[in-house]
């Protein structure tokens, strides 16, 4: 794909309108372990035989770079443990209808009722299980607790980054290693 100067681009800007980023452009990262830059080898000569070609370029393999992560945005890890939560919350609620339309075929319910008005109730007096356990009282609950563990998820991922931000400074972070290909 090729551009001509003026042309717009799929972000709105045209060609040659921003500054050529320079050296001193780049913010240095205060307490990070400079990793230095791998060697890039170079290409293979496929004109030349194999025997010729340096053994060290052919077992080469993938470019590998160490990195460092040194600071975690709060507010994206509290959207995407948010995203995450509310599709738990979804899990949440429909095990809740499946295991109770399980125990109520399975008649659970009834055989629970029965025990309990055995045991407790008197000729006058009788405890109705079946409607504690009615459907819309235990969605209702599982509704709430599905309120709860996202607004917890949420809660805790912020403060869980915030946490790591700080203490990035005495651990050094933690480092990851990034490949062209696996």
């Amino acid at each position: 794909m090729s551009s001509t100067t003026g042309a717009p681009t799929p972000i709105g800007r045209t060609v040659g309108e921003a500054a050529p980023v320079g050296a001193r452009d780049a913010t240095p990262a205060v307490g990070v372990p400079v990793v230095p830059p791998a060697p890039t080898p170079a290409p293979p000569r496929y004109d030349e035989p194999v025997a010729d070609r340096d053994p060290r370029r052919i077992d080469a393999g993938p470019r590998r770079a160490r990195l460092y992560l040194y600071k975690v945005d709060s507010w994206s890890i509290v959207k995407v443990a948010f995203m995450l939560a509310v599709a738990f919350a979804v899990v949440i609620v429909a095990a809740f209808a499946a295991i109770w339309s399980l125990l109520d075929y399975a008649g659970v319910f009834a055989t629970l009722a029965r025990n309990v008005n055995e045991v407790v109730g008197s000729g006058t007096t009788t405890f109705d299980v079946e409607a504690v356990l009615a459907f819309d009282r235990v969605m209702g609950i599982a509704v709430v607790v599905a309120a709860m563990e996202i607004a917890l998820v949420s809660i805790l991922a912020g403060i869980f980054t915030i946490l790591y931000n700080i203490t990035v400074g005495i651990t050094g972070g933690i480092e990851l290693t990034f490949t062209d290909s696996v």
